[in-house]
């Protein structure tokens, strides 16, 4: 016997995946890699460069060097540390949070240097 859906219960239920999607998305913090993001001690704890534990990148940093915004990934921009690297993009410091791992708020939303001139609101260290 073949059970049939009412248009009105499938609508609610699409409408509640697209919701559930979009709402999922906006806190995702999945972006966090090897490529970027993660913390680490020594370079091959990443895929290309580790900014190593201190009051500038506390737990460390995964990330990569740049010449231009263009060599980050979307989340992120180029900012003039350390020869050039990607760091998060961020408005304030609850944009954050997502690489305080150790329970203490130690990551903050702070004005950088980018690399192609001006400043940039980056994740970066209390």
């Amino acid at each position: 016997m073949r059970r049939t859906v009412p248009a009105r219960a499938s609508l609610l239920g699409v409408g509640l995946g697209v919701g559930l999607g979009v709402g999922m998305a906006a806190c995702d913090h999945d972006h966090v890699s090897r490529e970027l993001g993660a913390a680490c001690t020594v370079q091959t704890d990443c895929a290309s460069r580790c900014l190593p534990p201190s009051a500038d990148w506390p737990g460390g940093f995964c990330t990569r060097p740049c010449a231009g915004d263009e060599d980050c990934p979307a989340s992120a921009v180029c900012v003039d540390e350390e020869g050039g690297v990607c760091l998060f993009s961020c408005a304030d410091d609850r944009d954050c949070a997502f690489l305080d791992t150790s329970g203490l708020p130690a990551w903050t939303c702070a004005q950088k240097s980018a690399r192609a001139g001006g400043e940039r609101l980056v994740c970066a260290g209390d």
